[in-house]
């Protein structure tokens, strides 16, 4: 098994942390760190990274270090019955971030057939699980999990530890939300 980690990067203050905590795991035969300097999104860099990655499991880790990144150790052996691994988190954050999450997971089931956590920033593919996405924005993770559920793919979530550190906890403001819904539908319109 060859691991390629993506970790995505807009100047994130504890990407140096990530890289040395997911160099400690000794299972990557490739970390690449992909940075937005630009201003492209999310799903731009992680596919320029996906360009120069080889492993026949490619994994996402975000690179806030909200999520540990021994918790990919946790998800790899569901890869032996499923395509793809989704990192589930534990919600503790206050009563408004909870009802946006359940909010979340009932809109993404509802208009895409997936009742998982999309937005959890650790997910691990079988290289060719990770279909081509064209979503720029934060968002590609919906594009690329209702693609892969179009095709009969295998997902499962599992549960993953969150750090203290992060920007989950800052507020979702309204023109994020309204963000979120107008991209959410171009992608539905698009499947």
């Amino acid at each position: 098994m060859n691991i390629s980690v993506l970790i995505p990067s807009n100047d994130e203050p504890k990407i140096h942390e990530v890289v040395r905590r997911v160099e400690a795991l000794n299972i990557a035969d490739q970390i690449i760190v992909c940075n937005d300097r630009l201003g492209n999104g999310k799903g731009w860099a992680i596919r320029e990274a996906f360009k120069a990655a080889t492993g026949d499991i490619i994994c996402f880790i975000d690179g806030d270090l909200d999520i540990e990144p021994r918790m990919i150790l946790r998800l790899i052996p569901f890869l032996e019955d499923y395509d793809i691994v989704v990192g589930k988190k534990q919600v503790r954050r206050s009563l408004g971030r909870r009802i946006l999450t359940k909010f979340s997971r009932i809109y993404t089931t509802l208009l895409f057939g997936l009742n998982i956590d999309t937005q959890t920033g650790l997910k691990l593919f079988k290289r060719y699980a990770l279909l081509p996405w064209v979503t720029n924005s934060f968002f590609f993770d919906i594009e690329i999990l209702a693609k892969a559920r179009n095709k009969g793919l295998q997902i499962i979530e599992v549960p993953v530890e969150v750090t203290d550190y992060g920007k989950s906890s800052k507020p979702m403001k309204l023109r994020h939300i309204w963000r979120c819904l107008n991209e959410s539908i171009n992608i539905w319109g698009s499947l």
